[in-house]
């Protein structure tokens, strides 16, 4: 972080864990939880240079009827916005 002003953090869904995305077509096996993610997350938006976060391949629709991944999604989200918070 001594070379940058700002961090961003970038996520793709698939590496969570399969349970998690199951609508997503390129899981990973052994991904960690969104949980598991969510706690690095929210110590990484502790430091004041982590500025932004990006979610990208979040299944929808059909790919997600019950709700899972976005329920995933949002708690990266909300641990980023904990980080901050924090500081």
């Amino acid at each position: 972080s001594r070379l940058t002003d700002v961090i961003y953090i970038h996520v793709d869904m698939d590496v969570l864990e399969p349970s998690e995305v199951s609508g997503h077509p390129l899981t990973v096996p052994e991904g960690p939880t969104s949980r598991e993610l969510a706690t690095a997350i929210q110590k990484m938006f502790t430091w004041p240079k982590a500025a932004a976060i990006g979610i990208a391949s979040i299944p929808s629709g059909e790919r997600d009827k019950e709700g899972h991944s976005l329920r995933a999604s949002y708690r990266l989200i909300e641990a980023a916005v904990r980080g901050v918070k924090s500081r």
